[in-house]
């Protein structure tokens, strides 16, 4: 009789398990956290390079995905989208009777990225360009293989090998996505192809023997201690695989480029692609995760670069400058005198490095008096790669490894060295690095108490933007940038960001040309000609992107100073730094509703 017993209970706990397997991994979960976290796990799997970049299967033995790259074809494509249309269904079918306040933020996240995905995917499948000036594949893969790939053993230069065939699958399965644009007259700006076009042949250009794909890959293997014969041997035959073909299927998009480039579009906004309004107030509500609309968003720059033009004025009378027509100007003059900039050589470019490195350190020492919380991981300064220099930003940040063997990356940009004064240096490593993206990406990755979904599941551009920004402006607060030109490369870095609010609806929405916002922009913040061309050439490639920044400040702002009107004597900067960082990347709408509950628990 105990025998039957035990034996029926063995079947009720195996159909039980059975069932919460399957549900688990292929119908609806009947926890919602790992609902959001299947999701994630999934989309993963499917990205080897986020694999990679995570690292964090690597100490349970799994690697094999370094040897991979991501499927970029159509039919992955038509996937995609049937299955985030399901899960979508899923999501909404949770009752929010049923979860907790924290699965009820995460719920709030998800629905809001998950339905803005849809819209994309659904509305807009072809209007952005995979091959753009500005961080495009073309690029983006040489960084990745460059930058990111581990090599800690022979396997890992196996892999290496793998991923180099791999390349040329993946620019075929690209060229199919740009004939299907070619096909719906959907093209981007000419300035645009031309640039690209500039990128690959730079890359073609490369003698074998000096290109990073296999400079890089022979330090790493010569890192690792690998015989020298056995160095040779694979340096051989990645030279193989570039020449052979790695570099012709460079040559196959360079193809396809000179092909478009006399039916390139002339315009530069997307107001000028099928539906162009709406899916720039798509990408608006995606990148501020705000319900401004483009007059508003036009309207809010505008008022910004007044009020932050008359600070910059009042610095510079009180430095001794008289007669100032025109602030632009005075900070053109100011960008380009020999006192604040560096010989155009190689000693001063290590010297820009070394610089930003004193700074990051000096600033890293008076953290513990403003923030509960520092990051484990450390921070390094790199020069932005040769061959995407010259039309990438100024600087730019790449997170840590979860397992904080890679540090997080801050890139300067030193193709034009007088797009580096020596007064603009602070306030862009304080945005890059500290207090700015270093610690609040660094912090997320560490938060223990944040789900698998919060760390990597959330993607809020005027979150992170905004925290970097207001980051600028926190470091002067505290006395980092006591110097009146340091305030000033503050000042000019916030007038930058507002500027950015009317040129990237500008462009977009009140249709001005590329060269209109050039003008604009330079004339405002008196930035060197040649950050200013890229800058706005980046606006051009990705809509709404640059809007962020000023709208996530604001906010963060805006409620440090209601938290002070409310908590008087008993407000603690710490305390609040921690509140906005401590539950991680999310949209604004969405740290709104958490300061609410928040502020009612400090009151």
């Amino acid at each position: 009789m105990i025998r039957k017993i035990l034996i029926f209970l063995a079947i009720i706990f195996i159909v039980l398990a059975t069932t919460y397997v399957s549900k688990l991994l292929f119908f609806k979960p009947f926890s919602f956290n790992h609902f959001l976290t299947r999701q994630l796990v999934y989309d993963a799997l499917e990205s080897p390079e986020y694999l990679t970049y995570i690292g964090i299967l690597e100490k349970y033995g799994y690697r094999s995905y370094n040897g991979k790259l991501s499927d970029y074809s159509l039919k992955k494509d038509i996937k995609d989208l049937k299955k985030l249309k399901k899960e979508y269904k899923i999501l909404n079918s949770y009752e929010d009777k049923d979860l907790s306040a924290e699965e009820l933020t995460s719920k709030k996240i998800s629905l809001f990225q998950m339905r803005n995905e849809i819209d994309q995917k659904t509305k807009y499948p072809y209007h952005s360009y995979p091959l753009i000036q500005m961080n495009g594949l073309h690029t983006q893969i040489l960084e990745f293989m460059t930058d990111i790939h581990p090599i800690k053993d022979e396997k890992d230069a196996k892999y290496y090998l793998s991923r180099l065939e791999m390349i040329p699958i993946v620019f075929s399965q690209v060229l199919e996505k740009m004939e299907k644009r070619k096909n719906l007259k959907i093209f981007p700006p000419t300035f645009m192809v031309e640039r690209v076009i500039g990128q690959i042949e730079s890359i073609i250009d490369i003698p074998i023997p000096e290109n990073p794909l296999v400079t890089i890959y022979e330090d790493k293997l010569t890192s690792i201690g690998m015989p020298k014969e056995l160095i040779n041997s694979y340096k051989n035959k990645a030279s193989k695989i570039i020449k052979e073909k790695v570099l012709p299927s460079y040559q196959l998009l360079l193809l396809h480029l000179h092909e478009i480039k006399p039916l390139s579009n002339i315009n530069h906004g997307v107001w000028s692609l099928p539906d162009g309004d709406n899916y720039y107030s798509l990408r608006l509500r995606v990148m501020t995760t705000s319900n401004y609309s483009s007059e508003q968003i036009h309207n809010i720059g505008l008022k910004e670069v007044e009020r932050i033009k008359n600070e910059i004025l009042s610095i510079l009378k009180s430095e001794g400058y008289e007669n100032i027509d025109n602030v632009g100007e005075a900070l053109i003059k100011l960008n380009e005198s020999e006192e604040f900039l560096f010989e155009d050589n190689q000693k001063s470019r290590d010297e820009i490095i070394e610089i930003y490195n004193n700074i990051i350190d000096e600033a890293y020492e008076l953290m513990p008096q403003y923030f509960l919380e520092l990051p484990n991981s450390k921070v390094i300064v790199k020069p932005v790669p040769a061959y995407s220099e010259k039309s990438a930003a100024g600087g730019y940040y790449r997170g840590p490894s979860l397992d904080g063997k890679r540090p997080g990356i801050f890139y300067a940009n030193l193709y034009d060295i007088k797009a580096t004064p020596k007064f603009g240096m602070k306030t862009l490593a304080f945005h890059e690095a500290i207090p700015g993206h270093h610690f609040q990406i660094a912090l997320n990755l560490e938060n223990k108490d944040l789900s698998f979904f919060r760390k990597h599941g959330v993607n809020s551009t005027a979150y992170t933007e905004g925290w970097a920004l207001y980051a600028e402006q926190l470091a002067v607060e505290i006395g980092l940038s006591e110097n009146p030109y340091d305030k000033i490369g503050f000042l000019q870095s916030e007038l930058f960001r507002a500027v950015r609010l009317v040129v990237d609806t500008g462009i977009h929405y009140k249709k001005w040309s590329r060269e209109e916002a050039i003008e604009y922009m330079y004339k405002q913040t008196g930035k060197a000609m040649s950050s200013v061309i890229a800058e706005i050439e980046r606006y051009i490639a990705w809509p709404g992107q640059a809007c962020s920044y000023k709208i996530g400040m604001l906010k963060i702002l805006e409620l440090r100073q209601n938290t002070k009107d409310i908590l008087g004597n008993r407000f603690d900067i710490r305390d609040f730094h921690n509140f906005i960082l401590e539950n991680g990347e999310v949209p604004l709408t969405v740290l709104e509703d958490n300061y609410k509950i928040w502020i009612k628990d400090k009151k």
